[in-house]
């Protein structure tokens, strides 16, 4: 139970109850901290969206990837990020090219702009990353939080597979969202 923003109560709850309780502070403080540290950023006229791009297009094999591999590890359709990626290619952040290999795939890769902002923003969110989270929880413990965390990566029918040892019939009346 929550008395107020941020405080958690112990009474007697359902262990669920509880289980959500817990849950919601960490998301909630997880939401909080991300905003906190993307701030500086925003306020240097660099909207979140963009940074997300910039900062996986500056982490990936020659700074470009796939835009629909980019879309979905931002969980934006394919449509909505073409849009964003307009947006930043008339602000010559990104440029976009078709594969030599697969004329149906386009990639997104910086430019010598995109890539200077995007070097500056990762400074502007390591500093922050470090005044936020690693000055607070220490570097251990925030290992170990993402240690713990990683199983939330996979969907809960793979972690139940994985617990069983063998593959589990997939339900036919549910809708397939594996494919995009």
């Amino acid at each position: 139970m929550r008395s107020g923003y941020g405080d958690l109560v112990t009474t007697s709850v359902a262990p669920e109850d509880d289980a959500l309780v817990q849950w919601e502070a960490i998301s909630r403080r997880v939401q909080s901290t991300q905003q906190r540290m993307l701030a500086p950023i925003e306020e240097s006229g660099v909207p979140s969206q963009w940074f997300a791009v910039l900062h996986l297009l500056l982490h990936a094999d020659k700074r470009r990837m796939a835009m629909t591999k980019l879309a979905d590890d931002l969980s934006m359709t394919s449509g909505g990020f073409t849009k964003l990626a307009d947006r930043m290619g008339q602000e010559g952040l990104i440029d976009r090219r078709n594969s030599s290999g697969d004329r149906r795939v386009i990639y997104a890769g910086l430019t010598a702009e995109g890539l200077r902002l995007a070097r500056q923003t990762e400074r502007m969110y390591r500093d922050a990353v470090q005044v936020n989270v690693i000055d607070i929880l220490t570097p251990e413990k925030l290992t170990l939080l993402a240690t713990e965390t990683e199983p939330l990566d996979r969907r809960p029918a793979d972690v139940l597979v994985e617990a069983a040892g063998e593959p589990q019939p997939r339900d036919p009346s549910l809708p397939d969202r594996r494919s995009r």
